[in-house]
C-alpha cells in the first residue's frame, strides 16, 4: 500500500472510532435517561425511562384519598404523559449532539447493516488491532 492510501485509511478509521464512541456515549445516556412530571394538581407523581417505563408512582399529600377513582386515574395517565413528554425532549436533544454522524450511508438506508453490532465495544476495537470483526 502507497503511504497516501495507508494514510487515508488511519484516518478513516479515526473518525470512524470517534463516530462510534459518540454514538456509543450517547445510546449509554439514553438507556439511563428518566423524567418525572407531576399531574396539574400536583396529587400524582411519576417517572419514567426513556423507553416509556413508568418506574415511579407517588401520591403526593392526601389530596388522592378524596379524589373519584376516574380522577385519580386521570391524573395518574395526565402525569405518565408530562413525563414521556420530557424525556422524549431529552432524547431528542441527546440524538441532536450526534446528527451529523453516519452522513455518509447510502441514500437508502443501512442495506442490511446491524447497528446494534456496530455499537458493540470491541467491534472497533478489533477493527482497530487489523484483525476485522469476527462477528460475521
Amino acid at each position: 500500500m502507497n503511504q497516501s492510501f495507508e494514510r487515508q485509511m488511519r484516518d478513516a478509521l479515526a473518525d470512524f472510532t470517534k463516530q462510534h464512541e459518540a454514538l456509543r456515549k450517547v445510546s449509554t445516556d439514553v438507556a439511563a435517561l428518566t423524567a418525572t412530571a407531576r399531574s396539574h394538581d400536583r396529587a400524582v407523581e411519576v417517572t419514567v425511562t426513556a423507553q416509556g417505563e413508568v418506574t415511579a408512582l407517588r401520591f403526593l399529600g392526601d389530596k388522592h384519598r378524596t379524589m373519584t377513582a376516574q380522577k385519580l386515574a386521570a391524573d395518574v395517565l395526565e402525569a405518565i404523559s408530562q413525563a414521556r413528554t420530557r424525556v422524549g425532549e431529552q432524547v431528542s436533544a441527546l440524538m441532536e449532539s450526534v446528527a451529523g454522524l453516519g452522513s455518509g450511508v447510502r441514500s437508502d438506508g443501512f442495506g442490511g447493516l446491524d447497528l446494534d453490532k456496530l455499537l458493540e465495544p470491541t467491534w472497533v476495537e478489533d477493527l482497530g488491532k487489523g484483525g476485522g470483526s469476527s462477528r460475521g
